[in-house]
């Protein structure tokens, strides 16, 4: 019985996950799980995405294998750091079905943009421009050390034109990798995938072709049948310039050995067929984001690793996260004793708030991560923490009748 996308959609909204995220409402459905915005009840109820894998394992070993794999998947994901890459900031395995919180984005995706306004393709100059914003992605993930990251899914519905700049992003990173249910099934999508990954061989060009088939598709609008695209020539299109077909038949090579090697080498072909670099305007949120990232890594984490050494088993915070949002650190005494570094976005801060017990929290200060002393202001409101701490424990509880 076919299932509806209502039956896909399991959460309602007002749930709550992990003790934290709140669905608003659902995004959209498929058949591995779906996707809702919803709220972070911990960073002032800040919108978020999350993505819901579900739990579609036939057995206790495979499914123990999804888990490894989202665990090792998570690790590549959270690091990666691009402006034209949402940003995963948590994670979660709940009820056996995997969460990934996402940067929310404000946007449409290319293959709804192509059925609103495709006739039956698009501007070629804006497809070219948006192709340009996809290499400078995948040259910046098939460049990551140890390995390269392939996406392995490129196509026009994961792709997403961002409102407040125009800017294009790829969604879907690592995501059906880190839930194939099995070695003997290949990932992606048929019409764009090109041959050597449906031989379950994934390298950096095969993102490569995919994308070159996106692009035919953006600009025609003839949906992709098979591993053969027509020429403009073959289709009728005298309106569109040989050198763009020519930027498009190299990446369309079915042997990848003719392919483009590396996606700097795609852009700066389709830079030449467009005459000019295509100007993106500066995101300041990823760019706020990449200052608070750098402090966290040289100025906060270091600290907080040493005081997790150094208190034991006092220490209720044992893992610190990757990316830094809400971080609570406690001590124990008689009572739990907080330090709560959180990110203030709009007022382009991270703020430091200790807690003690049932007390309200009480304002330690607050550090821009820009400001050339802004390692020497963390280090000083952690050393004011450990010193309360220190009182909090060593004072005299007892009470007095």
């Amino acid at each position: 019985m076919a299932t509806s996308e209502d039956d896909q959609l399991r959460l309602a909204p007002g749930t709550v996950l992990d003790s934290r995220y709140r669905i608003v409402a659902p995004i959209k459905a498929g058949g591995m799980g779906a996707v809702y915005r919803a709220v972070d009840l911990e960073v002032g109820e800040k919108t978020c995405a999350i993505k819901e894998m579900l739990d579609q394992f036939e057995s206790p070993s495979d499914r123990q294998a999804g888990i490894d794999r989202f665990l090792r998947e998570i690790q590549v994901m959270e690091h990666m750091a691009h402006a034209n890459i949402p940003r995963v900031t948590d994670h979660f395995v709940e009820n056996n079905n995997f969460y990934f919180v996402m940067e929310f984005i404000e946007g449409i995706d290319l293959s709804t943009i192509l059925k609103e306004q495709g006739s039956p393709g698009l501007p070629w100059e804006r497809a070219v421009e948006w192709g340009i914003h996809v290499c400078d992605a995948l040259s910046y993930t098939h460049s990551l050390k140890p390995e390269p990251v392939v996406h392995r899914d490129i196509k026009p519905s994961n792709l997403m034109l961002r409102h407040s700049d125009g800017r294009i992003l790829i969604v879907d990173f690592g995501i059906a990798r880190v839930t194939n249910p099995g070695p003997n099934l290949w990932i992606g999508t048929r019409e764009y995938a090109p041959p050597e990954q449906q031989l379950r061989k994934h390298i950096p060009c095969s993102d490569l072709f995919a994308l070159g088939v996106t692009m035919h598709e953006l600009i025609t609008g003839a949906k992709p049948d098979g591993f053969y695209i027509e020429s403009f020539e073959e289709m009728g299109r005298t309106d569109l310039p040989a050198s763009l077909w020519e930027a498009l038949r190299h990446a369309l090579q079915l042997n990848p050995d003719y392919r483009y090697q590396t996606a700097t080498d795609m852009r700066d072909a389709l830079i030449r067929t467009l005459g000019y670099t295509p100007h993106v305007a500066h995101d300041e949120g990823f760019a706020f984001s990449e200052k608070v990232q750098r402090l966290k890594d040289v100025a906060i984490e270091p600290p907080l690793r040493l005081l997790i050494s150094r208190y034991g088993n006092e220490c209720h915070t044992p893992h610190l996260p990757r990316k830094l949002e809400r971080l609570v650190f406690t001590l124990g005494a008689e009572t739990p004793f907080q330090l709560i570094i959180q990110v203030n976005e709009p007022n382009g801060c991270i703020d430091f708030v200790e807690r003690q017990g049932i007390l309200d929290p009480v304002s330690l200060g607050a550090v821009a991560p820009d400001d050339e002393a802004a390692q020497e202001q963390v280090k000083r409101l952690i050393d004011l923490f450990v010193r309360d701490y220190e009182s909090f424990k060593n004072a005299n509880w007892q009470l007095m009748f």
